[in-house]
């Protein structure tokens, strides 16, 4: 159950940009996140700020609401029970946006002030359905976290997925996205895991989008805070949540009808390049991703996308688990 927005949003208004926060326990970093997109050069009738707080024990969401005065729409949204990770507060915030545009922002991060207005000028000039922002570490940084993933001085535009590096990017921070698709798809954030539950949602709308801009690198866009309480590459991913991420991706894709064969084979080679070693340490994992998808396993033996290192471990399931 979910109470219902705390803050009154003024109506009717045609909104561009849903920002969709999820809190828990960042009175101080909400604050600053608040600050920075009061000072963004966008019409502030233009965008909305959703903040859905994971019920805190501090004084979170009364911050939050300090600053409705700083915005034409703020809205904060109270769980009444804490879910215990972002994905029902995104999942909430997505229900209650009104935009065209989704943006997912964690409250330790923030935008500059130059990144709606950028974004939307490259949105009315194409039909791309994700825009994405190349995110720094630190103001001292002057490349991206994912350099192969953002590598482009300049926007580039028209992008089909396949002919990026975002695979080297599945978070969805700093990615704006199309309501509409997500929609229509009806996709959502999985409120029953808790690691990488952003890589459920974001290769599910890899998969959807047409067409993808990059901004470019010339400009700071998003500064993203490193979490020690999710940093998942110094506690790893466990094999049960990783080969559960990705059958739920791979039984999505595989069920489009409007995604060519051949194409789901590309998405799924893809995908399973990054989820490979994950799912390879795994006692069962893999034995439970041979039996879902062997016969797609097999069409990925011979698919440019694959890795070396994906291929050598599709070949040991067929030699290891083939009645």
């Amino acid at each position: 159950m979910v109470n219902p927005p705390q803050i009154t949003i003024k109506e009717p208004v045609d909104i561009d940009v849903s920002i969709i926060i999820p809190i828990y326990n960042r009175e101080r970093r909400i604050a600053r996140l608040l600050e920075k997109l009061a000072q963004l050069n966008y019409d502030k009738n233009k965008f909305e700020v959703i903040v859905v707080d994971d019920r805190s024990t501090d004084s979170s969401v009364q911050m939050a609401k300090s600053y409705v005065d700083q915005f034409s729409h703020l809205s904060v949204i109270e769980l009444e029970e804490n879910s215990g990770g972002a994905s029902k507060p995104r999942n909430e915030g997505i229900k209650a946006a009104r935009g065209e545009w989704l943006l997912f922002i964690d409250s330790d991060d923030y935008i500059t002030e130059d990144a709606l207005k950028d974004a939307m000028e490259v949105a009315a000039r194409t039909d791309d359905e994700m825009i994405c922002l190349p995110y720094f570490v630190t103001k001292d940084k002057t490349r991206p976290i994912s350099r192969s993933a953002f590598s482009n001085l300049q926007t580039v535009t028209g992008l089909k997925f396949e002919d990026t590096k975002l695979y080297n990017s599945l978070n969805v921070i700093g990615k704006l996205i199309k309501r509409d698709l997500v929609l229509k798809h009806e996709i959502t954030f999985p409120e029953g895991i808790r690691v990488r539950e952003d890589n459920w949602f974001l290769m599910q709308c890899y998969a959807m989008v047409d067409s993808i801009a990059i901004l470019g690198y010339e400009k700071n866009y998003y500064y993203y805070e490193v979490q020690d309480e999710v940093a998942l590459t110094n506690s790893g991913t466990p094999p049960r949540d990783a080969v559960k991420i990705y059958l739920a991706v791979y039984d999505f894709i595989m069920k489009q009808t409007d995604i060519i064969y051949s194409r789901k084979i590309d998405l799924l080679s893809i995908f399973l390049n990054r989820y490979t070693k994950m799912i390879q340490r795994g006692e069962y994992a893999p034995v439970r991703l041979f039996k879902h998808a062997k016969l797609e396993l097999l069409r990925m033996l011979k698919n440019k996308y694959t890795s070396p290192e994906t291929m050598d471990f599709i070949e040991e399931l067929f030699i290891h688990h083939s009645e």
